[in-house]
């Protein structure tokens, strides 16, 4: 990422004065990252030195070519890394295991939901040989991508439906998994067993891609692998410009001025999302305050994923707001302009008569959002801007939930899109928000 020389030291410069407070708060978990920051930089070629001349602590990390021991040969890694002529990298995955990579990948499958999008989204569409379920009824929203080869004929793209025949045909430097999101942690062990079985000559790349907090550590480790470090700052810097802005306006709001909502997925009722999932942290982000921790702590594996609740939860928690995440693959989002899915799944709520006497359906005060405002890969933060323009109008009047979804687009998707004009992102349409009750 930060190369040597002045432009090098300039780079450094730039991501340090842009790092926002969430990304000073993590270890870039790649070896080689000696002294254990944010960043693999020219500051661990001189760690390492102290540490084989006895002065320094030997870290995690500081073993750069990852072959049990700390010596000069891991000062010459690092460099190679930062010249971007290593011949391997070692990084930790989202089960927090060492996993190593030939370089240059030049030949990715990637089976990720997510993972997809954030490989377009750092300009290396042209790395990847196949996906994992079918995209080709994604024309408009992945037009260079969406004839590419499918290996998996689930949405899902689970380990157990994976076309391993296939995939090896292919001849990949690499695959990504789905193994993608906070609760694939502890859930999805057996999912990469599967892939190591069938793969073992295939490297695995297993990065959480989805959740907010944890975003930026793995696009930049994401860029590192790929060989794509300076798109990979170029979206944190857009990124976490925002979620600095929504964090900093939000974070002292006193529990009891929070208004209370949920995520619920729309195909499932009752079936929602707890505050430490991708969806939960738009909520808690935009500055509501999610019913659902009344039903799961923050120690519970569930809490970054969804939970099962009843009409019973819900009427005695009594929310305010009331949001339904529409999952979408080729009958919404950027595919078409038909709300009829969106308006189906609203009147359904409102249409319960459990909930008849909660705030939300009383006051009509329940929305739709498609999952491609919230899902990742930096999506949800469009998600949020749309949530906290609506909880606090007059704090976020310098935000325009709209401008960012545009911005996105244009930067990052680079397709010829307008979101007003296109697409079936959101109901009712964001121009009556508030809906009057």
């Amino acid at each position: 990422m930060i190369k040597n020389g002045f432009i090098g030291s300039v780079l450094a410069c730039i991501l340090i004065a842009s790092s926002p407070a969430l990304a000073i708060d993590f270890v870039l978990e790649i070896y080689g990252n000696a002294d254990m920051n944010e960043f693999l930089d020219e500051d661990d070629i001189p760690y390492i030195k102290e540490i084989i001349e006895g002065t320094n602590e030997k870290t995690k990390l500081a073993d750069a070519n990852y072959d049990g021991q700390v010596n000069e040969q891991d000062i010459e890694q690092v460099q190679a890394i930062l010249d971007e002529r290593e011949p391997q990298i070692t990084y930790i995955d989202i089960l927090g295991e060492a996993e190593t990579l030939n370089k240059p990948i030049k030949r990715l499958v990637n089976l990720g939901y997510n993972g997809v999008e954030m490989t377009r989204i750092l300009g290396a569409a042209d790395l990847l040989v196949a996906y994992g379920a079918d995209r080709s009824a994604h024309k408009t929203y992945l037009p260079e991508l969406s004839d590419l080869t499918s290996v998996s004929p689930d949405e899902g793209a689970q380990a157990e439906s994976a076309d391993f025949e296939k995939i090896i045909m292919l001849q990949p430097d690499a695959l990504q998994t789905n193994i993608e999101r906070g609760s694939s942690a502890t859930a999805c062990r057996a999912q990469k067993d599967i892939f190591k079985k069938n793969l073992p000559d295939v490297p695995l790349i297993s990065l959480n891609m989805r959740e907010l907090d944890v975003l930026v550590k793995n696009v930049r480790t994401y860029g590192y692998l790929i060989d794509h470090e300076r798109e990979a700052e170029e979206f944190i810097k857009w990124y976490t410009e925002y979620y600095d802005l929504f964090e900093s306006r939000t974070k002292d709001i006193p529990e009891e001025e929070r208004p209370t909502a949920f995520f619920e997925y729309a195909s499932e009722p009752y079936n929602c999302y707890a505050s430490g999932s991708n969806l939960g942290q738009v909520l808690v982000l935009a500055g509501g305050k999610n019913i659902i921790d009344g039903a799961v702590s923050p120690d519970d594996p569930q809490y970054k994923g969804m939970i099962a609740t009843d009409a019973e939860f819900i009427v005695k928690e009594n929310p305010k707001y009331i949001f339904e995440a529409v999952a979408s693959w080729g009958d919404g989002g950027y595919e078409t302009d038909d709300l009829s899915k969106m308006i189906a799944s609203r009147d359904q709520v409102l249409n319960r008569s459990e909930l008849v006497n909660v705030d939300a359906v009383k006051d009509n005060q329940v929305y739709c959002l498609d999952y491609f405002l919230l899902i990742g890969a930096g999506n949800n933060i469009i998600g949020t801007a749309y949530l906290a323009k609506l909880f606090y109008p007059d704090l976020f009047q310098d935000i325009d939930p709209e401008a960012i979804h545009q911005e996105y687009v244009d930067r990052f998707c680079r397709i010829d899109f307008d979101v007003k004009e296109q697409g079936a992102f959101l109901y009712p349409p964001y121009e009556s928000w508030p809906v009057e009750g």
